[in-house]
């Protein structure tokens, strides 16, 4: 048995390619960084309080990002089997897609920005905090809503707007998240 069929994945895409100029490369310090900060925002453990424990496993309560996985101020290359709990950040070498699997994030090096961040932890949002996420669309209505949501929270009004606009003339349909995100 199979999930839902990914209708809108093309139309995302695009959207997201409209705006992505905006953002400038990190390097995974950086994105492992910007993503322990999201994480451990106020807002999104009110908002997303199952992924917020699935992913933070095992961090200290004054550091988000915990000395565990970053010794030396080096991020700890992680392999595809590796069982320990937590967020996990692989550099994506040789792949032409970043991707999303469980609490693993791929990053090749065209995709470390903070937007493609955004979107593969919305992937780990809807899988986890959504009734029957595994089953969704992977860029349905339901993940571009959390979508917009954290990149409100995280980029801004302006930038959340600016990819709404772009969303809708592509024709990415949207459901609504947490106080009116993708509001007509």
């Amino acid at each position: 048995m199979q999930g839902e069929r990914d209708y809108q994945q093309t139309w995302l895409y695009r959207s997201e390619w409209e705006i992505a100029e905006e953002f400038e490369q990190l390097s995974l310090l950086e994105c492992w960084d910007f993503l322990a900060s999201v994480i451990s925002n106020k807002q999104f453990v009110e908002h997303f309080p199952k992924t917020f424990v699935y992913l933070a496993k095992h961090w200290d309560q004054d550091s988000p990002a915990g000395e565990k996985y970053r010794p030396k101020h080096r991020i700890v290359y992680l392999y595809a089997g590796d069982r320990r709990g937590g967020l996990k950040l692989r550099p994506g070498y040789r792949r032409r897609h970043a991707d999303a699997q469980y609490s693993t994030i791929t990053l090749p090096c065209w995709s470390r920005n903070r937007l493609t961040l955004l979107h593969e932890l919305a992937h780990i949002c809807c899988w986890s905090e959504l009734p029957k996420g595994e089953w969704l669309s992977n860029h349905g209505k339901e993940f571009a809503g959390i979508y917009l949501l954290l990149v409100r929270h995280n980029l801004g009004q302006v930038t959340e707007a600016s990819l709404l606009a772009a969303m809708r003339l592509h024709k990415v349909k949207v459901a609504l998240v947490g106080g009116g995100v993708g509001t007509p």
